[in-house]
């Protein structure tokens, strides 16, 4: 079995996506151990995820979260 260079074992959220119509939060963007960063929609929201050619995501630490 090939060993993988960038195995993901872990991820933490490091930022919120919202939706620039509405303000309201559509999912969060993690970063696992390896470096990576992955999106993750609400299922309520979208069946596709963003990919970084298509759109960015900029963090959004600060805010509060309902």
């Amino acid at each position: 079995m090939p060993e993988f260079e960038s195995v993901r074992e872990t991820a933490e959220a490091i930022g919120r996506i919202t939706c620039i119509k509405t303000g309201e939060e559509i999912g969060l963007l993690y970063q696992w151990d390896n470096g990576e960063m992955q999106a993750a929609l609400d299922e309520d929201n979208s069946n596709e995820l963003p990919t970084s050619q298509s759109s960015a995501v900029e963090p959004d630490i600060g805010a509060t979260r309902s």
